[in-house]
Order: structure tokens, then C-alpha cells, then sequence
């Protein structure tokens, strides 16, 4: 199988536009942390709240941090105790200088509500409102320490550092109390830097289902496949980007998944697949390679992500995230005209197809934004042996 990555080159993306993202194990601690703060009453999300989370989760990262269960639980225990009082820190911004926000931290801090109101429904009105100014600024200093690196991804490592080097924060306090040797704690975490790739839901689910080579038993991948809508679209590869469509529209705040998620879901599989070291079989590759034909027309994941938030954002509710209408028959002419085409599959280039063709002048407008000749795009779309 073919093993691909993607790096950063400076700035808020990866050189050809790939978007640096907080990857599922930093989502997953942000759920964490945001239980925390909800479980205290607590107003914000704080970086007490993160760095409780983090040692007592299950990474390296945290066992850097605070080894073993004794120290792990003390120093969790040292911040639940003091919940919002008796901290010297107001775990904000005040007196620091000032860091310029980023996107990223705005699309992550939406994901998290939502996931955190479907992991806990019956909690999803305890809701903190926000994160505190230390804690963005502690997720932009991960995300900065990410991109200096040359990656794409920032995992609970990178966060952790940021933890570390965080001034005036509550974590910060707390790992000074609990006489926490910082020098040592840095070089453990500097230790733990060869991570396994991260995998996104959606490369989990194509794992699964045995699309990425053999995993689990044979009965497994068969259930997952069937579930994940091998029979109507032929591979789960329509479903995985689904997936990511939906995450997509949770993140730029929007109500439900529209056309646009679709084309930014290609994108994302495509990126999450990078970041997992992984490729789709070369069975697969002509009919799923829309995001590569996007790309060669001049389309670059974070613009068109950022330019395809037309309103206010919205925060999640913690509703399984719908398709709109238009995507819904979006999803519908592409398993059409690849019925048409005589394809086995339904891939993103029939999803990208069948946008365009139903396209009310949004999509295209975001793509000549872009820069794109969208006559062209067609053209070579018409062109594709996979389309045909």
C-alpha cells in the first residue's frame, strides 16, 4: 500500500493549502476537558480543565507530564478540588502579549461542543459557553509548534508542550504546586515525539471495512463494509467522505451539511489519508481522485474553507448533523451518473460531478474564488476515464 504524508510549509497550512488541523486525539481531549469544566459548573473551559484531561488519559503525552497513576491522579485531584476558586491565575489574557487568533481554533472549539452534546446528551445544556483566553492561547501555541515543525497535525504532544510553556495559567499553577520539574517534564514529552500516524474516523472506518487492506476478521470487514453503503454506492468510500462532510459543516458552524461539505469532505479524506500514511487502492484511486483534480485547478483547502463560511458560525447542538436538500441530491445524481457511465463505483468524482451539475451558482462562485476556471474543470471532470 502506498505511503504518503503531507508536511506544513510555514504559515496556517501545509504549502499547497492542506489545512494544519488538531487531530482526533486533541478532540478527544478537548471533550475531556470540556466534561471537566461542564462537570464543575465552570463558566469556561480552562487550561486546568485541558491539563487535568490530558494526565489522566492514556498518552505518552500525559505520562510525561505526570507519570504513573499516583502523580496523575493528584495533580487531577489538585485541580477538582480547587474547581474555580483558590487559583492565583485568572487563566486569561491579561498583562500577556497580545497573539493573533487562527481559524483552526475556531473550527476545533465548534467541533468539540458537538461532539461533546452527542457523547453527552443529558449534559449538553451544562455547556461552557467558552475557552478561556490561556487556553486558546495554549492551542495556538501547539499549533505554531506544529507548523514550526513542518507538519500538518497537532497531536496531544504538541499541546502538551504548549502546557508546559504556558506563563500566568492555571496548568501552568497547578504543575507548580504538585512540584512538577518542568526541565524533566519537557525532555520526557521530547521523548515521546514518534507517535503512531493519527486516524480520523473516516480512515478508521475504511480501515474497518477492509478497503485499506486486511483488518480484523473477515466477518467484521464484511458488516462494516455493508454498513458503511458498499451495496448502493459499491465501496464505503461515498460514506467516509460523508463523514468528513458533515464534520466539515459542524466546523464552519453551518446547520446542515451542504454541496460545498462534499467537495471540502473529498478534500479532507484525502488529507486525513495523508496524515495516516495511507492511499485508497489503485482500484479506487481514478474514480476518488476529485480532490486531486480540484487541487490541480487551483483549489486550496483552507481558502476554500474559510470563504465557504457565508454567515455567522453556529455552535453545535449536538444533532447528528444532516445533509441539506441540495446535498441529499447531490449524493442521488452521483450514484446516477455512475450508473450511467457503467462505473462499479461511486466515487468523488461523481460527487464533484454531480454538484456542479445541480449547482445553483454558490459552489462555482466559491470556486472561481478560488481562482478556478470552472468551464475547464468540467471539461477535464467530462474527460476522466472514471467519470465516463
Amino acid at each position: 500500500m502506498e505511503q504518503r504524508t503531507r508536511t506544513a510549509a510555514g504559515g496556517t497550512t501545509g504549502g499547497d493549502g492542506t489545512t494544519v488541523e488538531f487531530e482526533t486525539d486533541v478532540v478527544q481531549l478537548l471533550v475531556a476537558a470540556t466534561r471537566s469544566a461542564s462537570r464543575q459548573d465552570a463558566p469556561v473551559v480552562g487550561s486546568e480543565h485541558l491539563l487535568s484531561a490530558l494526565v489522566m488519559g492514556d498518552s505518552d503525552a500525559g505520562a510525561a507530564l505526570a507519570p504513573g497513576m499516583r502523580k496523575a491522579g493528584a495533580l487531577s485531584g489538585l485541580i477538582a478540588g480547587r474547581g474555580g476558586e483558590g487559583w492565583v491565575s485568572a487563566d486569561d489574557d491579561e498583562g500577556q502579549p497580545p497573539v493573533p487568533d487562527d481559524d483552526e481554533i475556531g473550527y476545533v472549539w465548534r467541533e468539540t461542543r458537538w461532539r461533546f452534546a452527542l457523547s453527552h446528551p443529558k449534559e449538553a445544556g451544562k455547556l461552557p459557553a467558552a475557552m478561556s483566553g490561556a487556553l486558546r492561547r495554549c492551542l495556538r501555541l501547539a499549533l505554531d509548534t506544529a507548523r514550526a515543525e513542518g507538519t500538518v497535525s497537532v497531536r496531544c504532544r504538541q499541546v502538551a508542550q504548549a502546557l508546559l510553556d504556558l506563563p500566568e495559567s492555571r496548568a501552568r499553577e497547578a504543575l507548580l504546586l504538585r512540584r512538577t520539574d518542568l526541565a524533566a517534564a519537557a525532555t520526557a514529552l521530547a521523548a515521546t515525539a514518534a507517535e503512531d500516524p493519527a486516524e480520523a474516523p473516516s480512515v478508521a472506518l475504511l480501515r474497518r471495512a477492509g478497503t485499506l487492506g486486511r483488518s480484523g476478521n473477515a466477518l467484521s470487514r464484511a458488516l462494516t463494509s455493508w454498513l458503511s453503503g458498499s451495496q448502493p454506492y459499491g465501496s464505503p468510500v461515498v460514506f467516509a467522505v460523508s463523514i468528513e462532510a458533515r464534520r466539515q459543516a459542524v466546523r464552519c458552524g453551518r446547520p446542515a451539511a451542504e454541496p460545498i461539505d462534499l467537495l471540502l469532505g473529498a478534500l479532507a479524506l484525502e488529507r486525513a489519508l495523508d496524515v495516516a500514511g495511507l492511499a485508497l487502492p489503485d482500484s479506487l484511486a481514478d474514480v476518488n481522485s476529485a480532490a486531486g483534480l480540484l487541487r490541480r485547478h487551483g483549489v486550496r483547502q483552507d481558502s476554500l474553507t474559510r470563504s465557504s463560511i457565508t454567515s455567522p458560525a453556529a455552535h453545535g447542538t449536538g444533532d447528528e448533523m444532516r445533509f441539506s436538500d441540495a446535498a441529499e441530491r447531490a449524493k442521488s445524481v452521483a450514484q446516477l451518473r455512475a450508473a450511467e457511465g457503467g462505473s462499479a463505483t461511486v466515487g468523488t468524482v461523481h460527487l464533484l460531478a454531480a454538484v456542479l451539475e445541480g449547482d445553483s451558482g454558490e459552489v462555482a462562485r466559491l470556486l472561481e474564488a478560488e481562482g478556478v476556471d470552472v468551464e475547464a474543470l468540467r471539461a477535464e471532470l467530462s474527460a476522466t476515464p472514471a467519470k465516463r
